[in-house]
């Protein structure tokens, strides 16, 4: 399904150069979405194929927002010369956060989130766009 939803996000990519930052913004709702649609999805056994692949669905979307509106958001920050100095240390901070982020996924989910109550009390606490 995220494959689906990368398909046809990629087909609106022109239209994500006039508004950059809406887009973004629009990307990480979708993911946070998807998210927490993938960790209520074992509260409705009789149908999680169908919200589990929705929640991949619209992450899948967001992952593609989230590219495209990079490079306009990053050119708005550069200054003359700079502006693979800027993609590269972006590049640098998303490589960090990917290679910490499932070693302390893996010590929540042995310690707050080892129960659905915990899992759903702390989805907005992890959210980026909760705040």
């Amino acid at each position: 399904m995220q494959h689906v939803g990368k398909l046809i996000c990629s087909n609106l990519g022109a239209r994500m150069d006039s508004e950059p930052k809406h887009w973004r913004i629009l990307a990480d709702v979708l993911y946070d979405l998807g998210t927490g649609l993938e960790v209520l999805s074992p509260l409705c056994p009789h149908l999680f194929l169908e919200v589990a692949g929705l929640g991949n669905f619209a992450k899948g979307m967001a992952v593609v927002a989230a590219r495209a509106t990079r490079l306009p958001i990053y050119s708005s920050f550069a200054k003359e010369g700079n502006l693979s100095d800027l993609f590269a240390k972006g590049e640098a901070i998303s490589t960090l956060f990917n290679v910490l982020g499932p070693g302390v996924g893996i010590q929540l989910a042995s310690t707050v989130c080892s129960s659905m109550q915990g899992k759903v009390q702390s989805l907005p606490l992890l959210s980026d766009t909760s705040t």
